[in-house]
C-alpha cells in the first residue's frame, strides 16, 4: 500500500463518538493540512482479528492520533514516516498509569510487557504542563524530549463564551430542570476501578448515592456521569432516585458548564473544572487500599484545591452546604497543570506538522 502524506487516522478507544481533545485536533488538522485525507478507527483493543485491519488502515498513514492506550501500534514497527501522536486523555497527573504502576497490583506484568511493550512508537505527546512531563516520561518510558507541555485542547472549550453559550443553551432545552435557578446542580464523575487481579478497590460509589439521596436538601439534585467503562448494571442502580440525572449524552467538560459544584475520587478531570474556579470535592473512602493497589503522582491534599472527603455522612454536609455562584480560589492547580488553555489545538497541530 503507497505511503499517503496526507493521510490522518483518528482512533476513537473510548466511544463512537468523536469529542474531547480529537474532535478539537481534527477541527483543527482540516484547517491547516491542506488536502487532508481523515480516516477514524473504533477500537475495543481486544486481541482479536480486527486488529489486521486496524493495522492495515495505518500501515501507510502520516499521522496516527491517539488519546488512550491503543494495543496495535505496540505490536507493529511502525514506518520511520509515520508520526504517532499521543493526546493522553488526563489533564495534569494524578492516579498513576502506564510504567508508574510496575509493581503494584494494578500495573503491568512482566511477562506482559515482553510479549507487548505497552506505550511504545509515539513521537509525539501532548500534556498540560511542563510539570508533569516527568511523570509522563515515566509512564511511557520514554524520551522526555519528545513530551510537548502545549496544552489540553479541550479546555480551550472554558475561553470561548459563543461554544459556552451554545452548549449550555442546548444543555438547558433538552434538561429545563437543570436550568431552574432555585436548583443547585452537583456533578459527580467517579473514575473506573479495575477488578479482577488488576483490583483498585472493591468501593462502588453508586452504592453510596442510593443511600444518600434521600438525605439531600430538596433543592440539590445530582448530575451523574458514569465512566465509559462502568458496567450497566452500576448505572441502573441510580436511574430509580428521582433527584438524580444519569448524564450519558455530551462530554464531561459540557457537563461542567451547567454545574454548581462537582464531586470525583482520583479523575483528573478534577484539574479541568479547577479552571471554573467553583467548589469541588474529591471523596475517597478507599484512599489507603487504592494507594496501596494503584497509586498516585501527588497526596491529594497537595495537588488539589478542593476538599477531601472520607466519610459519607460528611459527603452530605458538603453537598447541603452548596450555594449558586460559588467561588474557590484553585490558582494554584492551574499554575501547576496548565502551561497555557489558549489556541492549544493550533499550536499542537502546527507542532506535529511542522517537526
Amino acid at each position: 500500500m503507497k505511503f499517503d502524506d496526507k493521510k490522518a487516522v483518528f482512533v476513537l478507544s473510548r466511544g463512537k463518538v468523536l469529542e474531547g481533545n480529537l474532535q478539537h485536533i481534527y477541527q483543527e488538522l482540516i484547517k491547516q493540512l491542506e488536502g487532508a485525507k481523515i480516516h477514524f478507527v473504533y477500537t475495543e483493543n481486544k486481541m482479536d482479528l480486527k486488529l489486521f485491519s486496524e493495522a492495515s488502515v495505518i500501515s501507510n498513514a502520516r499521522y496516527l492520533i491517539i488519546d488512550d492506550y491503543y494495543l496495535p501500534v505496540y505490536l507493529i514497527q511502525p514506518d520511520r514516516r509515520l508520526k504517532v501522536i499521543q493526546l493522553w486523555h488526563a489533564a495534569g497527573a494524578f492516579k498513576k498509569f502506564g510504567y508508574s504502576t510496575l509493581g503494584t497490583r494494578f500495573g503491568p506484568k512482566d511477562t506482559y510487557l515482553q510479549l507487548i511493550p505497552v506505550h511504545s512508537n509515539y513521537t509525539h505527546v501532548y500534556v498540560s504542563s511542563k510539570n508533569v512531563v516527568p511523570l509522563y516520561a515515566e509512564a511511557f518510558n520514554m524520551s522526555e524530549s519528545k513530551i510537548f507541555p502545549l496544552g489540553i485542547p479541550r479546555v480551550e472549550l472554558f475561553n470561548n463564551k459563543v461554544q459556552i453559550k451554545k452548549i449550555t443553551k442546548k444543555i438547558y432545552e433538552e434538561y429545563p430542570n437543570i436550568n431552574d435557578q432555585n436548583c443547585i446542580n452537583v456533578l459527580i464523575a467517579p473514575t473506573y476501578r479495575a477488578l479482577g487481579i488488576q483490583k483498585e478497590s472493591g468501593y462502588r460509589i453508586v452504592d453510596t448515592i442510593a443511600r444518600f439521596s434521600k438525605d439531600l436538601n430538596k433543592n440539590v439534585q445530582i448530575l451523574f456521569k458514569a465512566h465509559p467503562y462502568m458496567p450497566d448494571n452500576e448505572i441502573d442502580i441510580l436511574k430509580k432516585l428521582t433527584n438524580v440525572i444519569i448524564i450519558g449524552k455530551y462530554p464531561l467538560n459540557e457537563w461542567m458548564l451547567v454545574s454548581d459544584a462537582f464531586i470525583t475520587d482520583y479523575s483528573s478531570s478534577i484539574f479541568d473544572f479547577s479552571l471554573l474556579k467553583r467548589p469541588f470535592a474529591h471523596f475517597v473512602p478507599d484512599l489507603e487500599e487504592y494507594k496501596k493497589n494503584r497509586g498516585l503522582y501527588y497526596d491529594i491534599e497537595v495537588i488539589s484545591d478542593g476538599t477531601l472527603i472520607m466519610d459519607e455522612e460528611e459527603l452530605i454536609r458538603w453537598i447541603n452546604f452548596r450555594e449558586k455562584n460559588e467561588f474557590l480560589d484553585t490558582s494554584g492547580m492551574i499554575h501547576f497543570n496548565f502551561e497555557n488553555i489558549e489556541n492549544v489545538s493550533k499550536k499542537i497541530v502546527s507542532h506535529f506538522i511542522n517537526s
